[in-house]
Protein backbone atom coordinates (compact mmCIF):
# COMPACT_ATOMS: atom_id res chain seq x y z
CA UNK A 1 0.00 0.00 0.00
CA UNK A 2 1.44 3.48 -0.92
CA UNK A 3 2.08 6.10 2.02
CA UNK A 4 -0.03 9.10 1.14
CA UNK A 5 2.37 12.22 1.91
CA UNK A 6 0.80 15.84 2.40
CA UNK A 7 3.45 18.04 1.29
CA UNK A 8 3.46 21.96 3.12
CA UNK A 9 4.65 24.85 1.62
CA UNK A 10 7.83 24.93 2.76
CA UNK A 11 8.34 21.32 1.44
CA UNK A 12 7.93 23.00 -2.01
CA UNK A 13 10.70 25.12 -2.13
CA UNK A 14 13.08 22.91 -0.13
CA UNK A 15 14.75 21.22 -3.33
CA UNK A 16 16.41 24.67 -4.58
CA UNK A 17 16.92 26.26 -0.98
CA UNK A 18 18.74 22.81 0.68
CA UNK A 19 21.33 20.14 -0.30
CA UNK A 20 19.05 17.38 -0.79
CA UNK A 21 16.39 15.97 -3.01
CA UNK A 22 13.01 14.88 -2.41
CA UNK A 23 12.41 12.58 -4.46
CA UNK A 24 15.52 10.35 -3.61
CA UNK A 25 14.45 10.93 0.44
CA UNK A 26 10.90 9.95 0.26
CA UNK A 27 11.70 6.71 -2.00
CA UNK A 28 14.46 5.85 0.97
CA UNK A 29 11.64 6.21 3.62
CA UNK A 30 9.02 4.86 1.64
CA UNK A 31 9.90 3.00 -1.44
CA UNK A 32 5.91 3.06 -2.17
CA UNK A 33 4.28 6.67 -1.63
CA UNK A 34 2.44 9.01 -3.44
CA UNK A 35 2.88 12.54 -2.67
CA UNK A 36 -0.09 15.28 -2.49
CA UNK A 37 -0.40 19.17 -1.53
CA UNK A 38 -2.91 21.65 -1.81
CA UNK A 39 -3.42 24.67 -3.93
CA UNK A 40 -3.25 26.94 -1.34
CA UNK A 41 0.30 25.13 -0.52
CA UNK A 42 1.19 25.92 -4.04
CA UNK A 43 -0.21 29.38 -4.15
CA UNK A 44 1.91 30.30 -0.88
CA UNK A 45 4.81 28.62 -2.37
CA UNK A 46 4.59 30.24 -5.28
CA UNK A 47 4.88 33.87 -3.94
CA UNK A 48 7.70 33.53 -1.45
CA UNK A 49 10.57 35.60 -2.19
CA UNK A 50 8.03 37.77 -4.65
CA UNK A 51 7.82 34.69 -6.96
CA UNK A 52 11.06 33.61 -7.37
CA UNK A 53 10.18 30.10 -6.84
CA UNK A 54 7.04 30.23 -8.96
CA UNK A 55 8.38 27.94 -12.10
CA UNK A 56 10.57 26.07 -9.72
CA UNK A 57 7.37 24.93 -8.26
CA UNK A 58 5.39 24.09 -11.57
CA UNK A 59 8.66 22.17 -12.54
CA UNK A 60 8.55 19.97 -8.99
CA UNK A 61 5.22 19.12 -9.07
CA UNK A 62 5.49 17.84 -12.57
CA UNK A 63 8.93 15.95 -11.83
CA UNK A 64 7.14 14.41 -8.84
CA UNK A 65 3.92 13.52 -9.97
CA UNK A 66 2.60 15.89 -6.53
CA UNK A 67 -1.05 15.77 -6.89
CA UNK A 68 -2.82 19.00 -6.49
CA UNK A 69 -5.88 18.50 -4.22
CA UNK A 70 -8.63 21.80 -4.52
CA UNK A 71 -8.56 23.57 -0.91
CA UNK A 72 -11.69 22.66 1.15
CA UNK A 73 -12.75 24.14 3.73
CA UNK A 74 -11.72 27.45 5.52
CA UNK A 75 -8.45 28.86 7.61
CA UNK A 76 -4.98 28.90 6.81
CA UNK A 77 -3.05 26.20 5.11
CA UNK A 78 -1.37 24.75 8.36
CA UNK A 79 -5.13 24.51 9.89
CA UNK A 80 -5.89 22.78 6.86
CA UNK A 81 -2.81 20.35 6.87
CA UNK A 82 -3.83 19.51 10.65
CA UNK A 83 -7.26 19.02 9.35
CA UNK A 84 -5.68 15.85 7.31
CA UNK A 85 -2.90 14.89 9.37
CA UNK A 86 -4.85 11.76 10.57
CA UNK A 87 -5.30 11.10 6.41
CA UNK A 88 -2.05 11.85 5.36
CA UNK A 89 1.34 11.92 6.65
CA UNK A 90 2.49 15.52 6.67
CA UNK A 91 5.72 16.64 5.25
CA UNK A 92 6.65 20.19 6.98
CA UNK A 93 9.02 21.85 8.69
CA UNK A 94 7.05 24.55 10.47
CA UNK A 95 8.07 24.37 14.12
CA UNK A 96 4.37 25.25 15.18
CA UNK A 97 2.63 22.90 13.09
CA UNK A 98 5.04 20.30 13.88
CA UNK A 99 3.51 20.69 17.12
CA UNK A 100 0.18 20.86 16.30
CA UNK A 101 0.33 17.72 14.57
CA UNK A 102 2.32 15.67 17.22
CA UNK A 103 -0.07 16.70 19.73
CA UNK A 104 -2.96 15.10 18.05
CA UNK A 105 -0.75 11.94 17.79
CA UNK A 106 0.21 12.00 14.21
CA UNK A 107 3.60 11.85 12.68
CA UNK A 108 5.35 14.37 10.46
CA UNK A 109 8.16 14.09 8.14
CA UNK A 110 10.76 16.77 8.60
CA UNK A 111 13.99 17.98 7.11
CA UNK A 112 17.03 17.02 9.18
CA UNK A 113 20.44 19.13 9.35
CA UNK A 114 19.07 20.10 5.67
CA UNK A 115 20.18 17.24 3.79
CA UNK A 116 17.51 13.69 5.04
CA UNK A 117 14.39 13.34 5.77
CA UNK A 118 13.36 12.03 8.83
CA UNK A 119 9.66 10.49 10.51
CA UNK A 120 9.07 12.21 14.12
CA UNK A 121 6.19 10.27 15.86
CA UNK A 122 3.28 11.64 17.28
CA UNK A 123 3.27 12.36 21.06
CA UNK A 124 0.45 10.63 22.69
CA UNK A 125 -1.17 11.64 25.83
CA UNK A 126 -0.28 9.15 28.31
CA UNK A 127 -1.08 9.31 31.92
Amino acid sequence: MDEKIMLDTNFLVAPFQLSMTLEDEFDRLYPFHQLYTLEDAVQEAKSIEGGKYGDLVETLIEKLDIEVLETEGEGTVDDLLLDVSSDYLVATNDKELKQRIRKEGNPVVIIRTNDHLEVVEGRTNRL
